[in-house]
């Protein structure tokens, strides 16, 4: 067997050991953060809410994401990337749990906040996680396979917070949405016990590897750095933070992410709003399944540009020709709808999502080296949570003001172009290996 079979067989195997516990922890994370959007059909309305006060609350989740992204991040190098994850699912289950118990606009706030705070390190952790497992010409499609923990979510995810919202309502005295929260939130605490047990931290440690695999991967992964290690001794300054807040290219991607990703959050945080304004008599167990079902055109996409990614070594217009998709989608959401034109522009956004969100970040770990990787992908990170903040915050009060769900996709839909500008005008950079 050739080096190249070889070394085809122990990625296989590290991504077969690996990723399905990686994409179980961001499911039930995207469960936590996402249900509220489940919850506020009968939740507002219990309680009082207008949309501007819900997208207020919802959008504070990533307020709070933002406090201890780069900390958490930092830390997975010293403390490894099991304990770390396993401190974030405890507590995020608890707070998640909590929000059940929330009675006004300001415990609806401060619990979405310590939920950002709780579950602040888990992307970048498990972005920078997966650069310990996986050189670059692997990276594209083990990002796409984690990035399957969105749709996963989305389509086992929403018909579920549906019927839970239906089925569970006024049980034991609870709303629905209270179940809602209790349901998901309180399993991830209890699952934080398996991660301890599956997750290795780093190669060396894998002892399910023969020591031939784990020679072998670790002299791929050496290979890579001691290459980026000669690249910074002749052209790029010292690793850290500062030298990450120096490099044009960390900032160059900040942007696109904050405008990118706070479209696509903030969109989604309206899906069941949107399926509400083209029918209104369905009840929440339909809804979930209208929201979740288009979750596997993400799925569809995210495999499909992954790999052509990765074949083709191409890590540009894909995440462009995603963007492009999903801003489409969005003007097309904008518009009052009847139902089955609603599900094909979910659908389209969906796509587009999973085209263009994953090879974003195949990108963002390709265009960053290695001495920048830690810091670098915490910070373009945290511009997209502030963008996450600001799209859904922004989108309610524009609903709000409007009257209309669909004046809040069109602010998005504009959002989406700008990052396809800004793309298109930094492509010289993006090819840059330095600042």
């Amino acid at each position: 067997m050739s080096q190249v079979q070889t070394l085809a067989s122990i990625n296989r195997r590290v991504a077969w050991r690996l990723m399905p516990i990686l994409v179980l922890v961001y499911v039930l994370g995207q469960l936590d953060r996402v249900n509220v959007s489940f919850a506020a059909l009968t939740m507002n309305r219990d309680l009082g809410f207008s949309a501007a006060v819900y997208g207020l609350g919802a959008s504070l989740f990533f307020l709070g994401y933002l406090v201890f992204q780069l900390p958490a991040n930092l830390m997975l190098q010293r403390f490894g990337a099991r304990r770390l994850i396993a401190v974030i699912m405890v507590v995020w289950g608890l707070v998640s749990a909590s929000t059940a118990l929330v009675t006004n606009a300001a415990e609806f706030y401060a619990v979405r906040l310590l939920l950002g705070v709780a579950e602040s390190g888990l992307y970048p952790c498990i972005m920078l996680y997966i650069t310990y497992w996986f050189a670059r010409q692997n990276r594209a499609m083990a990002v796409s396979l984690f990035t399957l923990s969105v749709p996963i979510a989305g389509v086992l995810g929403s018909p579920l917070s549906g019927w839970i919202m239906q089925y569970f309502d006024q049980t034991a005295g609870l709303a629905g949405w209270q179940w809602l929260f209790i349901l998901e939130g309180l399993p991830c605490s209890v699952l934080a016990v398996g991660v301890l047990l599956m997750l290795t931290d780093r190669p060396r440690q894998a002892r399910w590897l023969t020591a031939d695999q784990r020679a072998g991967l670790i002299n791929q992964l050496d290979q890579e750095q001691r290459a980026d290690g000669a690249v910074q001794a002749g052209n790029e300054p010292a690793g850290g933070v500062w030298a990450a807040m120096s490099a044009k290219p960390v900032w160059w991607l900040a942007a696109i992410n904050f405008l990118y990703t706070g479209a696509l959050v903030g969109a989604l945080y309206w899906l069941p709003k949107a399926v509400v304004r083209a029918a209104p008599a369905l009840g929440e167990a339909a809804i979930g399944w209208h929201v979740g079902l288009p979750y596997l055109a993400f799925a569809v996409s995210a495999l499909l540009w992954g790999w052509s990614s990765d074949r083709h070594g191409e890590r540009f217009w894909h995440p462009l020709s995603g963007m492009v998709l999903t801003g489409a989608a969005l003007f097309w959401l904008a518009v009052d709808l009847d139902l089955p034109s609603t599900d094909m522009a979910i659908t389209l956004l969906m796509f587009g999502i999973g085209a263009g969100f994953g090879s974003f970040w195949s990108m963002t770990t390709t265009v960053l080296p290695a001495h920048l990787a830690a810091a670098g992908i915490a910070l373009v990170n945290i511009t997209g949570s502030l963008g996450s903040f600001a799209g859904i915050a922004l989108s309610g009060q524009v609903i709000n003001a409007a009257g209309q769900t669909g004046a809040g996709f069109l602010l998005l839909s504009g959002a989406t172009v700008v990052a396809i500008v800004l793309m298109l005008a930094g492509r010289s950079v993006l090819n840059m290996r330095s600042a």
